[in-house]
């Protein structure tokens, strides 16, 4: 499976969380956000300026906006659904 961290990934197809590299304070926040190991994400916008935009598919949420650098540090799988 080839990963890739999630700014490099084009919007608009589900890819599966397979690792956060990130400090404790980012980990936690990204599970209040509901974004888990394991789960299907898809990104919704590809712009460089604005926030990154996903969904978690895995518990159907509504869009999340995080900034580039905390979407560097998560990284997607080419697994699908």
């Amino acid at each position: 499976m080839k990963t890739m961290n999630l700014n490099q990934v084009p919007s608009g197809k589900p890819y599966q969380i397979v690792q956060i590299t990130a400090g404790l304070e980012a980990r936690k926040k990204l599970l209040t956000l509901g974004i888990h190991i394991g789960d299907f994400i898809s990104k919704i916008n590809q712009s460089r300026w604005s926030p990154v935009l996903i969904r978690n598919i895995t518990t159907q949420s509504s869009k999340i906006a995080i900034g580039h650098g905390l979407a560097q540090k998560i990284l997607v799988g080419d697994e699908k659904l």
